[in-house]
């Protein structure tokens, strides 16, 4: 009977292209689509959508301003998806010609949500502006308020400029009932639309003028008159937000709701006091004056409570931003979700599979708990034939496991950034451990398990290039076969920070498949090996890689042997020293 590979257990095509990053601007029908196909609600996920489409619905009948929701989780979790395909759902789109609310309700398999869509979609007809405060921030300069470029998106979504000189001309026209004889009179001259100019905001100032020009030439003399008095552009504050939203809404979308999703949000304001009450100047001005017509809705790694806690000195000020967004408005996803989305989604078995699984795992609990059992500072996922189906050839406690890496490799350096500029989700890459060539699991057999070393492989290049330089080398410099996989492994769990750093969490992480014995002994081996050759340091938290100044005075020290005259005055030093009577008291 032929060996049963890994490939052969998924219910799915396991190589199917999966988005790294969920971008929530992203427009594209077809992709829209995909996405909540893709979509895996935990029960969790689905209470918090229907929390938050009850709050939405009752809202005309009860207006009030706690129109906040802040979605929070960490990187990789979901809450870009979670933040973006609520906006998609309550606005309703179109997708190559069906509803996004059908769509996504029949996704959830939650008739309670399906009935509250239904009723949003045909009581509370809405816009969304959905976008990503990380991407849009640099629309003129670094320094924009979190309210201008909220501003310049709503703008632009109702068909204004960006531009805010030319979009006060084009409110002005508007509310005169001209803007129709400017269009006119600009194709005129130009030859062109000029909704499809405008966004040339080099030419289009001076051609606005010329326009003005011909239109008024008593209020404007010479073709660049206008723009001449165009005065610098006036802070746009949080209340000038919400009225023009109020105002713009009724001239250009009457009768119905408005609603921001505004992705990376906790990551702009990321403690800075003054973007933190810009904030909440938005929120509170928004609920002012829309009562319920114009929500918020913001993504963030942190809770709110915990992005407030970061300043002490402003702690009170801050206060009433935790008020705006009202606490059954406060969703927080958690690593459980994760870990039964990338099930779902990228790990699905096929039944003779899970039965497959199932009788494997009996076979060997015994051994494959003791081996791989980590101890820790935190209580770990237990390992269950239902988990172990499920998450094959992951174990239960490696989501956790990649989470912190992934966490950790943001934050090296202490600051917080990017992975590589290609931000991979935990999803990603439990699909990358089954086909990426330099792990490959697809193919083997089954049995064979996830190791340390595998993920290593993966992310190692957002690992610091010194010190993944420093492992590439190992195998070169020191001859045990478990050298260089400790090594990833000791690298890994740097950034891990809740696992100890000890031989036996190390054999763990590395138990290669679930019928084998513990490398505990090679391990050990292998560690000595690596500390004997300054690779590896055992300090007070365990083993670990050294940093490049540790391996500088490593060299020094080295390089400072004393020569055999010095150790002989030395050693008659210490043994005059000892031999000296004690003076007597």
């Amino acid at each position: 009977m032929p060996q049963t590979l890994i490939q052969d257990l998924f219910a799915g095509d396991i190589r199917r292209e999966i988005e790294e990053v969920i971008k929530v601007d992203q427009t594209d029908e077809k992709i829209i689509r995909e996405e909540i196909s893709e979509y895996h609600p935990t029960r969790t996920i689905r209470a918090s959508y229907t929390a938050i489409l009850d709050r939405y619905l009752e809202t005309p009948n009860k207006p009030h301003d706690g129109i906040g929701i802040w979605v929070a989780g960490f990187f990789g979790s979901g809450k870009s998806s979670f933040a973006k395909l609520l906006g998609v759902a309550i606005e309703d789109r179109l997708l190559l010609g069906d509803h996004a609310a059908d769509l996504f309700g029949k996704r959830t398999g939650d008739e309670k949500i399906q009935v509250l869509l239904k009723s949003i979609t045909s009581k509370i007809p809405t816009d969304a502006v959905v976008f990503d405060v990380s991407t849009e921030r640099g629309i003129r300069t670094g320094n924009q308020t979190l309210t201008e470029i909220t501003y310049r998106m709503f703008l632009q979504h109702l068909g204004y400029s960006s531009t805010l000189e030319l979009a006060e001309l084009e409110i002005t026209l508007e509310e005169r009932n001209q803007l129709d004889a400017f269009k006119v009179t600009y194709k005129k001259l130009y030859t062109r639309d000029w909704d499809k100019e405008k966004g040339k905001v080099a030419i289009a100032l001076n051609e606005a003028s010329r326009v003005m020009h011909e239109m008024d030439r008593s209020t404007y003399p010479i073709a660049d008159s206008w723009v001449r008095a165009v005065k610098a552009k006036a802070d746009i504050t949080p209340v000038l937000l919400a009225n023009r939203c109020k105002e713009l809404m009724a001239r250009r979308r009457p009768g119905r709701t408005l609603v921001f999703v505004i992705d990376e949000v906790g990551q702009f304001v990321a403690r800075d006091v003054q973007k933190m009450l810009d904030l909440q100047g938005i929120v509170q001005s928004l609920g002012r004056v829309g009562r319920g017509k114009i929500w918020l809705v913001v993504t963030s790694q942190e809770k709110l409570s915990e992005v407030v806690a970061g300043i002490d000195d402003k702690r009170i000020e801050l206060a009433r931003l935790q008020d705006r967004f009202p606490k059954e408005l406060q969703v927080h996803l958690e690593p459980s979700d994760i870990s039964e989305v990338t099930s779902k989604r990228v790990l699905s078995k096929n039944a003779a599979a899970l039965q497959q699984l199932r009788k494997l795992f009996q076979e060997h609990r015994g051994r494959l708990t003791e081996n791989t059992r980590l101890t820790a500072d935190i209580q770990l996922p237990a390992l269950t034939a239902e988990a172990f189906g499920d998450l094959y050839p992951l174990l239960p406690y490696q989501v956790d496991f990649i989470i912190q890496v992934v966490s950790g490799l943001r934050t090296q350096g202490g600051a917080s950034r990017h992975v590589g500029g290609a931000n991979r989700t935990i999803i990603k890459l439990a699909q990358q451990l089954l086909v990426n060539p330099a792990v490959n699991l697809a193919n083997q057999a089954v049995g064979m398990l996830v190791r340390a070393n595998h993920i290593y492989d993966l992310v190692s290049g957002n690992i610091e290039s010194e010190l993944r330089d420093k492992i590439a080398a190992i195998s070169q410099q020191v001859s045990h076969p478990m050298a260089e996989p400790v090594a990833k492994a000791v690298c890994l769990l740097q950034f891990v920070k809740s696992v100890h750093r000890t031989a036996g969490n190390i054999a763990a992480v590395l138990h290669s498949a679930v019928d084998a014995d513990s490398q505990i002994s090679a391990v050990n081996e292998a560690l000595e090996a690596l500390v004997k050759t300054h690779k590896v340091r055992l300090g007070d938290d365990g083993y670990r890689i050294p940093s490049p100044v540790e391996d500088d005075w490593e060299i020094q020290r080295a390089k400072r042997q004393p020569k055999q005259g010095d150790i002989n005055r030395i050693v008659a030093k210490i043994v005059e020293e000892l031999w000296e009577p004690a003076l007597s008291i």
